[in-house]
């Protein structure tokens, strides 16, 4: 389902399965600090962040790899 037609394709298609995986982990963390500010809760929600954060430059490196190689 994330193979795409060439590496740089499914690169891409798993950069942006990760930025979704990042998001939901944040929203997640987000949410559950509701019932408790510290702990599980807050690690959930910087973890998510940094996961979307790297999938995202992963992701610029790989639509420049594409434009100048591609």
């Amino acid at each position: 389902m994330l193979k795409g037609k060439d590496k740089y394709e499914t690169l891409e298609n798993y950069s942006i399965a990760f930025i979704i995986l990042g998001v939901v982990m944040l929203v997640a963390g987000i949410a559950l600090t509701i019932i408790t500010p510290k702990g599980i809760p807050t690690i959930l929600a910087m973890l998510g962040s940094v996961v979307s954060f790297l999938a995202t430059v992963a992701l610029v490196f790989i639509w420049f790899a594409k434009e100048f190689r591609g």
